[in-house]
């Protein structure tokens, strides 16, 4: 009895399964007929406006090329002997051979071959193209060919009237070239131009229905679609597409019952694929009470899979950012029961790791990573936790610290497993990373507070050079705040005219010499966060780049004030203005300096450009070249804080240097140990032996500038002499410069 019933009731929902198939199937297939006549319809329109817009776009081109051609000596002197063989000439540097000739006063195009024809002849619709040009056509061409006028009007060079020079385009050639769509089997491709309509397909000739043209002008706002109309008791379908800037419009005429018989096409296809859909649902109804289980299991398992993808890392197998906010949130919706520890939070983000991606590959840096996370992994302890939040950033998770000191410890300790060397096939690899770690809830109210907070640490890290630990504290908070407002405020600093320059003297101190150069410094005074300290905004100048725009108002404005000192006849040989290397590295930072000078009317050799020797190290083939640029030009170039870097030698044998800058670090201690005097001497030496001069900064006792002139140092820099001075004290410094007696 229980097979019984089940088999009426699968009979039973076997039929009703076939008739909402064949129910369903017959709206669908209704459906699809419908949209794929509208597909059709759409098709065609868009083929046929986009022939339309090509052949636009040639005739705007043949229009320009006729007007060059009208502006040449031949075709303007006016002598068809001259004009005629150089249209007949250039008719062979086109590709498609356009037949060029001269139109006269009486509308008569005349061409190379001595034939001709009339523009003027009845039915030919003139209009004014883009540009100046004119159209002309349809009109009978000189063979008896039906096609179009393209015309240039010419400006004689004896003032009298010139006609025009003109091309004509058969319409066949206009079938031929432009238009490739085939809406159906049987069809009729038209030229429209005012009321009269030209069969394309049939060499131009008039249409065999004139209203063709008609039915499209009420149309007017469209530049394309598809009108439905009725020719001989049968249903036709008339696409058009209007050639933009032209009185021309090109369209395509075809019966409606093929193009309902192309939509209707899929009739079996859909049949077949409902006939196959109500077997499937049969099917799955007798299988249904055995499948069941079994689907439902793979749909767990596969279900399991992606949670566990979303939320693990696909390289590298670790738990993920989702996970770590899950972990953060448990953690501290935890953290009143765990008797007052900490939540310690460590960003851990690979140094250099760039690098090895442009060097080797990301093949070989995506195993490297691999491998620095096995490192990381195998260096955990109970309650510590590692996730990737994804590129080269590592996060590690420590639960239930009794204090910071614990927490700093143990990301030490994992730290210096990192740094253990890793090989892979050929290459050895020592990872360090920079680290910022905050803890909750001693640095942070939430989890993402938390990250956020390490996040700043880990950039303190990164700034102090890497490879290091730093703990966050909230001084981090208020730099970065400040740092920011300092962006925000820098950007337009320049345009609203807070920037200015100071001016420091440099005196020359050694026997028998005179002269005294300024250096130019840069001082911001905003508006909003009043005076900016240098050491401030310029290193967010060069991460921002606004250091490459900045820079340049520094070299303008101090070759400026330079040539207006040395007209005025003030003792001012030379203004040196400190670069930056990202200056130097930009493409035509040469070609600009060179502008610089030509406007502002400074001479070269007054002009002194500085940079330091870390600068110079980054980029030295780039920068070296440019450099050998700058003193091709005339302009001096001298190296600043020299002697604390850690390749000053070598600097010295690859770059044309003309003056040393001695560190103030060393002349501060000059008088101190005997270290610090001999390495000043030694500097000093070497600028002698190769013959270029030296500045000492930061001179402030007399006892420092008596030793350097023992030294034979050529000049000096510093409070002794003068603090940064504005333009007008500067000025007053140096009339008392040239006479001492005046006050």
């Amino acid at each position: 009895m229980e097979d019984k019933g089940m088999r009426r009731w699968f009979w039973g929902a076997a039929v009703l399964t076939t008739w909402l198939v064949l129910s369903v199937g017959t709206i669908v297939y209704q459906k699809q007929k419908l949209d794929e006549t509208e597909r059709l319809e759409y098709e065609a329109a868009a083929a046929v406006a986009a022939w339309a817009d090509e052949f636009a776009a040639w005739t705007k081109m043949r229009i320009a090329e006729l007007r060059v051609m009208a502006g040449t000596t031949a075709v303007r002197s006016g002598n068809d002997e001259e004009a005629l063989p150089y249209l007949a000439e250039e008719r062979t540097r086109h590709a498609d051979l356009p037949l060029l000739g001269l139109i006269g006063p009486d509308g008569t195009i005349v061409f190379p071959d001595g034939s001709s024809a009339s523009v003027k002849e009845d039915g030919a619709v003139p209009h004014e193209a883009d540009g100046g040009g004119m159209l002309y056509g349809p009109v009978d061409g000189p063979h008896g060919e039906t096609g179009l006028v393209l015309a240039f009007s010419v400006e004689r060079t004896d003032g009298a009237p010139g006609g025009a020079v003109g091309s004509f385009v058969p319409l066949a050639w206009v079938h031929e070239t432009f238009y490739t769509y085939t809406l159906t089997e049987e069809q009729t491709v038209y030229f429209l131009a005012g009321d009269a309509a030209f069969r394309l397909t049939e060499g131009g000739g008039p249409a065999e229905d004139p209203g063709l043209a008609g039915r499209i002008g009420s149309r007017d706002d469209a530049d394309s679609g598809v009108i439905r109309f009725e020719r001989d008791g049968e249903d036709f379908l008339l696409i058009y597409g209007k050639a933009a800037g032209t009185p021309w419009t090109l369209a395509a005429a075809a019966p409606g019952r093929l193009l309902l018989a192309s939509a209707g096409s899929g009739f079996w296809r859909t049949a077949a694929g409902f006939a196959l859909l109500d077997a499937v649902l049969l099917l799955l109804l007798y299988v249904f009470h055995q499948g069941f289980a079994s689907r439902f299991r793979d749909l767990k398992k596969r279900l399991a899979q992606m949670s566990h993808a979303a939320r693990h890392d696909l390289l590298t197998a670790l738990p993920n950012r989702l996970q770590l906010r899950e972990a953060l949130n448990a953690l501290i919706r935890s953290h009143p029961f765990s008797e007052d520890r900490l939540i310690g939070l460590v960003l851990i983000d690979l140094d250099r790791f760039k690098n090895v991606n442009d060097a080797l590959g990301h093949n070989v840096g995506d195993r490297l990573l691999i491998a620095a996370a096995g490192q990381l992994g195998a260096a955990l302890r109970q309650g510590q936790r590692l996730y990737r939040l994804g590129g080269d950033e590592f996060v590690l998770l420590f639960e239930a610290l009794k204090a910071p000191g614990e927490g700093i410890a143990e990301a030490e300790r994992v730290l210096g497993r990192l740094r253990e060397p890793i090989r892979l096939e050929h290459h050895e690899f020592i990872v360090t990373g920079s680290a910022g770690i905050s803890f909750y809830p001693k640095h942070a109210a939430s989890g993402g507070e938390l990250l956020r907070n390490a996040d700043l640490a880990m950039y303190r890290a990164k700034k102090l050079g890497g490879g290091c630990l730093v703990c966050y504290d909230e001084s981090m908070v208020e730099q970065t705040t400040r740092e920011v407002a300092i962006e925000q405020h820098l950007r337009k600093a320049v345009a609203e005219g807070e920037l200015a320059l100071v001016y420091q003297p440099i005196q020359a101190i050694a026997k028998g010499k005179c002269g005294l150069f300024a250096e130019a410094l840069l001082r911001w005074h905003s508006r909003e966060l009043g005076p900016v300290r240098p050491d401030l905004f310029i290193p967010i100048a060069e991460s921002t780049g606004l250091i490459v725009e900045i820079g340049e108002w520094v070299l303008r404005q101090a070759c400026t004030q330079l040539g207006l000192w040395r007209r005025s006849g003030l003792p001012i040989d030379r203004v040196s203005v400190n670069l930056s290397a990202i200056q130097l590295e930009q493409p035509g930072f040469v070609d600009t300096v060179r502008t610089i000078l030509a406007e502002t009317g400074c001479d070269p050799d007054g002009l002194m450009l500085e940079l330091t020797e870390s600068a110079v190290i980054s980029r030295m083939d780039v920068i070296a070249r440019t450099l050998r640029e700058l003193s091709d030009l005339g302009i001096l170039i001298a190296l600043d804080d020299f002697g604390i870097g850690y390749s000053s030698l070598s600097v010295l044998n690859q770059l044309d240097v003309d003056v040393l800058k001695i560190d103030r670090s060393f002349i501060s201690r000059i008088h101190d140990g005997s270290k610090d005097r001999a390495l000043v001497k030694v500097i000093l030496s070497i600028a002698s032996l190769l013959g270029i001069d030296s500045i000492a900064e930061g001179v402030e006792t007399e006892e420092q500038l008596e030793m350097l002139r023992g030294m034979q140092c050529t000049h000096a820099q510093g409070y002794l002499l003068s603090k940064p001075l504005d333009r007008a004290e500067f000025e007053r410094y140096a009339v008392r410069y040239r006479n001492p007696g005046l006050t």
